[in-house]
C-alpha cells in the first residue's frame, strides 16, 4: 500500500487543504485509488465539506507507472485525474466532465 499527501488548491472552493491518495494494490491497472480532501467552502457556501471520499479504480498505467489515470469503471462520476509519478513524488491533475483541467496537486509519499 502506498499513500500520498499534499494540499489541495482549488479557487475558490479550496484553499491549502489537506489531500490525501491511497493505492492500497500497488501500481497496477484496475487497482484501487482512494481519493480524500475538503473543500474550505463548496459551491453552497458549506464550510469543510467533504470533496472526495470516493474509491477509483488506476486506469492507464503505464508499464512502469510514470503515468496514470484515477477514475471510475464506467466514466460516470463528475471528476477524475491523470498523473505521473517519479519516486516518492506523485503529481495529480483534478478534471471534469468536460475534459478541462481544474487543479494540479503535488504529492509526497509518506510511508515505506
Amino acid at each position: 500500500m502506498s499513500v500520498y499527501t499534499g494540499k489541495f488548491n482549488y479557487s475558490p472552493y479550496a484553499s491549502n487543504e489537506n489531500f490525501f491518495l491511497d493505492i492500497p494494490d500497488g501500481w497496477t491497472t484496475h487497482g484501487r485509488a482512494h481519493v480524500f480532501t475538503t473543500l474550505t467552502k463548496d459551491a453552497e457556501g458549506v464550510d469543510k465539506q467533504p470533496f472526495f471520499s470516493t474509491a477509483y479504480v488506476l486506469r492507464s498505467v503505464n508499464d512502469d507507472a510514470t503515468s496514470f489515470t484515477v477514475r471510475d469503471l464506467d466514466n460516470k462520476d463528475y471528476y477524475w485525474f491523470t498523473g505521473t509519478r517519479a519516486g516518492d513524488q506523485v503529481t495529480l491533475s483534478l478534471y471534469h466532465e468536460d475534459d478541462v483541467a481544474l487543479s494540479t496537486v503535488p504529492l509526497e509519499k509518506v510511508n515505506n
